[in-house]
């Protein structure tokens, strides 16, 4: 099936990401999308006219603005963002696809302290030696993890919750950011068709897409019921090591900010099923979740990834 098919499909209401997922062997051996729709939605084969419209448009969007479109089914699509239950059917790509080899998701509160920048820093600059720095490069923690100075580091994929025309879709910082990352010769990455502008929905739901394509995870900075649950509780699925900053030293590090990070560093499993709504550590799977304090602890994250990886990253 070419990816204009993919795409009609990915529209068809009642047909989601999971949906697609499930019945890729049909998307490899069926010419076209139009028996799957009738045998699963036939109260939708009126619109698939409609949607090969919009899909023919989408793709001429696509090549007027340098947009790659990677469908479930191609060999460069990710192999890591497959684990999720509802991959993106079709993701949307500028920049350097190689960057998605070796992985890790530095994520954060938007409201971050000087300490959290700090902190933020450090990490990114350290962990960008062996990995990329995934994120969805926002303000607070997201954008100090990718900054050494004022340029950004080389290997960034940035996860975005619009479209990617995005001088339209996005805020005119985002849009800076975005442009830095690219000009660095970074990755940036959407799901969602080029124009198509953020929501107040979007970024929750980008940010599985981060968890999928990450090999690991450090959280710098959160209170407890801060917007990182939404990535956390994504990874918290995929049997990936955990990092998670603790510096118990510092009087700023007991204030509500980074409520989220000694919960779990204290806890462990128990304060991650906490901080993520669930009231059994038994539905969560992770790797080793590792309490970041100092470099040491900081290689010890990075071997855990290497061994989850089969040690494909030395």
């Amino acid at each position: 099936m070419d990816i204009k098919n993919i795409l009609i499909l990915s529209m068809v209401k009642g047909i989601g990401p999971a949906f697609i997922k499930k019945n890729c062997h049909r998307l490899i051996n069926d010419s076209s999308c139009d028996q799957i729709v009738k045998e699963s939605k036939p109260e939708e084969l009126d619109n698939l006219v409609s949607y090969a419209k919009t899909a023919d448009e989408i793709m001429s969007d696509c090549k007027d603005n340098d947009i790659k479109m990677v469908s479930i089914i191609d060999a460069e699509y990710p192999s890591q963002l497959k684990e999720i239950g509802d991959p993106p059917s079709v993701l949307f790509i500028k920049g350097n696809l190689s960057l998605l080899n070796h992985v890790i998701a530095i994520i954060g509160t938007r409201h971050s302290s000087e300490l959290g920048n700090k902190i933020a820093e450090r990490v990114g600059s350290y962990f960008a030696d062996y990995f990329s720095i995934c994120n969805g490069l926002v303000e607070g923690i997201d954008e100090h993890s990718i900054y050494v100075g004022s340029k950004v580091l080389s290997n960034v994929v940035g996860i975005i919750s619009g479209g990617l025309c995005y001088n339209e879709t996005c805020s005119s910082h985002h849009i800076q950011v975005i442009n830095d990352v690219l000009e660095a010769g970074g990755l940036i990455i959407s799901e969602y068709y080029p124009r198509q502008k953020e929501d107040m929905y979007s970024g929750s739901k980008a940010s599985r897409i981060q968890a999928g394509l990450s090999h690991g995870l450090i959280l710098v900075q959160s209170k407890i019921d801060g917007g990182s649950k939404y990535t956390l509780a994504k990874f918290a699925k995929l049997g990936r090591p955990i990092g998670v900053i603790h510096f118990p030293s510092s009087a700023e590090y007991q204030s509500e900010s980074f409520g989220a990070n000694r919960l779990i560093a204290e806890k462990g499993k128990d304060g991650l099923a906490q901080m993520i709504g669930l009231k059994k550590t038994s539905s969560i799977n992770i790797g080793p979740l590792i309490v970041l304090s100092n470099k040491d602890d900081y290689n010890k994250l990075i071997q855990s990834m290497s061994i989850a990886n089969n040690n494909v990253l030395f």
